[in-house]
């Protein structure tokens, strides 16, 4: 958080000619920070995208969130990008954010380079930051610079280069490690291709240092961005392969970004996207050009553009899945809250306003049930979004006491099976559902078994859909996860059945066949980091062993003035919400709590953990019925 991210791209973008003056987060005058809110904050909310030439190189630059709230922003862009600019505050070191972006970038392999910034200022410590991330991705890390005494940054030569970074490097070539026991010669050159191709590579990791505020350091690093990381291949004639990663409803408009990985786009072409094969001609098409959004006619392989397509969607796949498409998980939110207006009469309005909030990020999961509610990640994200319902809309709103999210999944395979007019129902329909139990952490499982020749592809969609809005609540009124569901028997009236049908008795059928699946409740569980001074020792463990937490390990950790504890371990995200504020007040504000989301592990059944406002209505068959006759 705060780490100087929205500084650096400004000033990259002023050295690269996209902006005549570099704008200050302080001032509220930054090119990527363009909400009220964010400049009203200072700190980053949305993934914004711009764009800038320099050397005939083309630089797309998608600047992301800080703050662990908006991880699903950072989410969205890393499945998107070529490469990472990773930026680290010399002051505050490596945060919680910070750690689970480099555990993403190290188990994605994803080309990356790390910026220490803010060296300039008073505390900081830029080597022993450096020294940190270095144990922290392995030793992977390859410093290009050092740091003098009054924040004067020099480059290696090649002889310091080889001397300082040799070890990992020839821990990655064989060739270099065989010249170097044998005493043989390395030449600069042969050392730096290697460098720069197991950087390309998503192995190793150069380090820069650099105050963006002050301009330090920047111009040597985007001098250097173009030999360690990738530039996109020039493949414009391969079949079209593109995701959406980016939804901006501005006033009357809804601007999609899209990411082209492969093939082109043009006016007037039809193009096919989404899960269900949709077509849709291209009438207007933009691209980002020095920071600015431009009608174009094309959109080449490799670059960024935005389409004004009413039906696409976040995640929406345009031609063919690209086979180095990331699939990025950083984290899942874990509270939910009931959101109404403090005026009655706005009450459809803010209905609206949250529809178009939810399209432009999906992870906030709007649920419709006796209140508005969605889904959180933390209690500055709905700070934020108070402020933007008001700021967009003059929506004034009321949220209630944040409830973390259960979830649950059948213990054993179960099946429920309807015949055509002998089901009890008053739907044109028969069909067969299996469940299956998954491995925690599978998710959502569906395959159809019925080949298309016996059940038309409109019918199967409608199949489809039903099964994944069916598990959005179950028995207990949470979502379903880790399952596998096979639509395995079909009848249908070739006069009288439609996809409706269908779409009515799916949930019936689900529901019945989880009734007999012995569900189980799951809680959301985060691994933990805490950091306290030694003599919070025996409080720090009194309160994990309250709050039911798994310690994993736990050291010393020697420090300048006192002797720090480091713990280690996993803890159910229900008992530790407000535990940062809590270290802070009982160590004087030295003490760190940071934590990433684990997964979800099965929990004891316990009544009051049922969401009953939320239960599947489809669970109770009369009540269900009558809802679909219209009857209540």
């Amino acid at each position: 958080m705060d780490a100087g991210k929205t500084t650096l791209t400004e000033n990259i973008l002023y050295l690269g000619g996209a902006i005549n003056k570099v704008g200050r987060v302080d001032k509220g005058d930054t090119q990527t920070d363009s909400m009220d809110v964010e400049r009203r904050r200072g700190i980053s909310v949305k993934a914004a995208a711009t764009s800038f030439f320099k050397d005939d190189i083309k630089f797309n630059i998608i600047d992301t969130p800080g703050h662990v709230d908006f991880v699903a922003e950072v989410e969205r862009s890393l499945q998107v990008l070529d490469g990472v600019v990773l930026v680290i505050s010399a002051k505050e070191g490596l945060q919680s954010q910070t750690r689970i972006l480099m555990d993403a970038i190290m188990a994605q392999r994803m080309p990356a380079v790390i910026f220490i910034n803010k060296i300039d200022r008073m505390g900081a410590g830029a080597d022993k930051v450096a020294d940190e991330a270095c144990a922290y991705m392995g030793g992977r890390l390859v410093r290009t610079q050092k740091v003098g005494a009054n924040n004067e940054i020099t480059p290696f030569s090649d002889d310091e280069m080889m001397e300082q970074s040799g070890d990992a490097l020839y821990m990655l070539d064989d060739d270099l490690m065989a010249c170097f026991v044998n005493g043989e010669e390395i030449t600069g050159p042969r050392f730096y291709n290697s460098l720069t191709r197991h950087t390309k590579q998503g192995q190793l990791y150069p380090v820069f240092f650099g105050s963006a505020l002050h301009g330090i350091g920047v111009q040597w690093l985007l001098d250097q961005l173009p030999f360690y990381l990738p530039c996109s291949p020039n493949n414009n004639d391969a079949p079209l392969s593109g995701v959406v990663f980016k939804v901006q409803n501005i006033y009357k408009e809804r601007l999609v970004y899209i990411r082209l990985f492969q093939g082109s786009l043009h006016l007037r072409q039809i193009v096919k996207y989404g899960s269900k094969g949709k077509e849709e001609k291209l009438t207007r098409i933009a691209g980002l050009e020095n920071g600015k959004i431009v009608n174009r006619s094309t959109i080449e392989a490799g670059d960024i553009g935005i389409l004004y397509i009413k039906d696409m969607k976040i995640g929406d796949i345009l031609g063919d899945a690209w086979g180095a498409m990331r699939n990025m998980q950083l984290a899942r939110p874990t509270l939910s809250v009931e959101v109404s207006p403090t005026l009655p009469e706005q009450a459809r309005a803010l209905y609206e306003a949250l529809v178009v909030l939810a399209d432009e990020d999906p992870m906030l999961d709007l649920s419709i049930g006796k209140k508005l509610a969605v889904r959180m990640f933390g209690e500055v994200q709905q700070e934020i979004l108070k402020e933007l319902l008001m700021e967009r809309y003059g929506i004034c709103t009321a949220f209630s006491k944040a409830s973390t999210i259960y979830m649950e999944t059948p213990t054993v395979s179960a099946s429920s099976k309807a015949l055509i007019y002998r089901s009890g129902t008053p739907f044109a329909a028969g069909a067969g559902l299996r469940i299956e139990p998954l491995a925690r952490g599978s998710g959502l499982q569906y395959t159809s078994e019925i080949s298309l020749g016996d059940l038309a592809k409109t019918f199967q969609n409608a199949v489809e859909e039903a099964v994944m809005e069916t598990c959005k609540k179950g028995v207990y009124g949470w979502e379903i996860t880790d399952v596998k569901i096979a639509f395995d028997y079909a009848d249908y009236d070739s006069v009288m059945s439609t996809p409706s049908d269908f779409r009515n008795l799916i949930p019936l059928l689900l529901m019945e066949a989880f009734a007999a699946a012995s569900m189980m409740l799951l809680e959301p569980y985060l691994h933990f980091e805490l950091r306290a001074p030694a003599q919070s020792t025996s409080k720090a463990l009194g309160d994990l062993q309250r709050m039911h937490a798994a310690i994993e390990q736990t050291t010393t950790l020697p420090d300048a003035d006192d002797d720090f504890i480091r713990i280690t371990g996993t803890i159910p995200a229900d008992t530790c919400r407000d535990y940062g504020a809590k270290i802070g007040g009982y160590t004087e504000g030295r003490g760190v709590w940071v934590t990433k989301f684990q997964g979800y592990k099965d929990m004891p059944f316990d009544p009051t953990k049922v969401n009953e406002d939320e239960i599947n209505l489809a669970a109770n068959k009369a009540l269900y019925l009558m809802y679909k006759s219209g009857a209540q």
